[in-house]
């Protein structure tokens, strides 16, 4: 569209007589500075956001290492029962899983044996039965939440490629800028001045819908992590 714009001069009023050549070579750095300032700025926010990701999982994956330890030595201490051994395998197998094996969407066969001797027990008329499911629910549905979160870092953790590949798209402008730049120090003339025109207007527009998607990336995950507070659609 510039292109023809130019080629149209006379109908589109674009006249690219006043432009020489330090006006063009100023234009079109001040627009390679910004958006080397937006790459720059870019790479501290995504070491930000993954080490933080990596913080959290690490933490969430400590907690749950604890929370099984003491299930284990609580259910240690009690008497052999069916009940006890069904605990002790679901624990056993959580033990197992290495930071690197989470997450899981199959928890395993303990866990579904667990589930259903959850229900039995819960519904059971002995109170001593129904009083050790209980307890050992309040410890196995705080390890799975913990399993649940080290879930969601990871969700975020994959998020962050969304930043890496906006970061690219900066950085491949950033390069096509001194390209461009080198060229117009070279050959800069009347006769490829359109052309050094569309290629600085197709850097410019691109650092404009780079910004764009830098917001929508920002607010993305800032909603992400605001997920706990009502928007303003929903209260509507």
């Amino acid at each position: 569209m510039v292109q023809l714009a130019i080629y149209y001069g006379s109908w589109s009023g674009a006249d690219l007589t006043s432009l020489d050549r330090s006006t063009f070579i100023t234009a079109l750095g001040t627009v390679a500075t910004l958006v080397a300032l937006f790459c720059s700025l870019s790479v501290a926010w995504i070491l930000f956001v993954s080490q933080q990701s990596k913080g959290e999982r690490l933490v969430a994956y400590d907690l749950m290492k604890s929370r099984l330890l003491e299930a284990q030595r609580g259910l240690l201490s009690l008497p052999q029962t069916e009940d006890r051994e069904t605990c002790l395998s679901l624990a056993y197998e959580l033990d197992k899983l290495d930071l690197s094996d989470l997450p899981q969407t199959d928890r395993g066969p303990e866990y579904a044996e667990y589930c259903d001797a959850l229900d039995s027990g819960l519904d059971s008329d002995n109170a001593e039965r129904r009083a050790f499911y209980l307890i050992s629910s309040t410890h196995f549905g705080y390890i799975e939440s913990l399993l649940n979160r080290i879930g969601l870092v990871a969700i975020q953790q994959l998020v962050t490629r969304l930043f890496i590949d906006t970061l690219a798209k900066g950085v491949a402008l950033v390069g096509l800028s001194v390209l461009v730049l080198i060229a117009s120090l070279l050959w800069y003339d009347e006769r490829l001045k359109p052309t050094f025109v569309v290629a600085s207007i197709f850097i410019a527009v691109g650092s404009a819908l780079l910004l764009v998607e830098v917001w929508v990336d920002l607010r993305r995950y800032y909603d992400d992590n605001i997920d706990f507070i009502e928007s303003s659609e929903t209260e509507a």
